[in-house]
């Protein structure tokens, strides 16, 4: 591929509308669930089953399992989205690895964080039921 062409591809890329939310990776053979959250939604679930095809996750657990039934057991669903502002647009953002104080996505942080808690809160992913560790302050 040529560098032009290569430059038109990424520029192509980069103006794509993205979506923010939550997403869960669900282990179809015992319902173990794992939670995360992106501003790039498709960037972050193609980022998850990279890392977990070449073994580099970092919940162990969840890497785990992938190696033992293998990719074809799990799904990976969007579990919700923050609608945008009338007129506002996410294009042009660094996909996935955008930092939380840049100024296109810093009002959208603390919205992302409660909503993923309050995921958290209504799946609880933890023991039997998924990968996160319990929070320090349950029992």
């Amino acid at each position: 591929m040529d560098h032009q062409r290569r430059k038109e591809l990424v520029a192509e890329y980069q103006q794509r509308p993205r979506r923010m939310g939550i997403y869960q990776i669900c282990n179809m053979e015992n319902s173990k669930i794992f939670i995360g959250s992106s501003y790039n939604l498709h960037g972050a679930l193609n980022k998850e089953t990279f890392l977990l095809n070449t073994g580099l996750h970092s919940i162990t657990g969840l890497q785990e399992e992938w190696n033992a039934y293998g990719e074809n057991a799990f799904r990976l669903d969007i579990l919700d989205e923050i609608k945008l502002a009338e007129g506002e647009s996410l294009m042009g953002m660094v996909p996935v690895n955008v930092p939380v104080n840049h100024p296109s996505v810093k009002k959208y942080k603390d919205e992302l964080q409660l909503m993923q808690q309050m995921w958290l809160d209504k799946l609880q992913p933890y023991d039997d039921k998924g990968y996160h560790d319990r929070p320090v302050n349950e029992s």
